[in-house]
């Protein structure tokens, strides 16, 4: 479902947020698209507190979900939400690896699939070119 965004939420939704690839939007290699922190569906509204920005690998992986299952408390925990919580919190960075820190992080990096080889290369290239933060 498209929903326009209003001209207020277009320009003010993301200016220097940091997704769950550890990339602010304004410095991003890749196309980012908004995306619904809690989809329409489960009742999130288009509001600049639940949108944020993302790649469109993210997005896609992400759908409509709003948390999953830790793989290793088998508990269900909430996904990383760039607009409460802190990257650095959940995440740290090792070459192109995205390593989480906690049950966020372990769900977030496993449902959006953050370190499939093709996008770890991905960052390593970027990190190489000043692209993309190396630590």
């Amino acid at each position: 479902m498209t929903v326009p965004l209003a001209s207020n939420v277009r320009t003010s939704a993301w200016p220097g947020e940091t997704g769950a690839t550890g990339v602010t939007g304004s410095s991003a290699f890749f196309p980012h698209e908004p995306d619904h922190i809690i989809a329409i569906k489960h009742g999130g509204e288009t509001t600049e507190e639940n949108l944020a920005l993302s790649c469109l690998d993210c997005n896609r992986f992400k759908g409509s979900d709003v948390s999953s299952i830790d793989p290793v408390t088998g508990q269900l925990a909430p996904l990383f939400n760039p607009r409460s919580q802190t990257w650095s919190d959940h995440f740290k960075l090792d070459g192109g690896r995205i390593i989480a820190l906690t049950d966020i992080g372990r769900v977030t990096e496993r449902l959006l699939k953050l370190n499939l080889a093709e996008r770890v290369k991905v960052r390593e290239t970027l990190a190489k070119t000043g692209r993309y933060p190396s630590q």
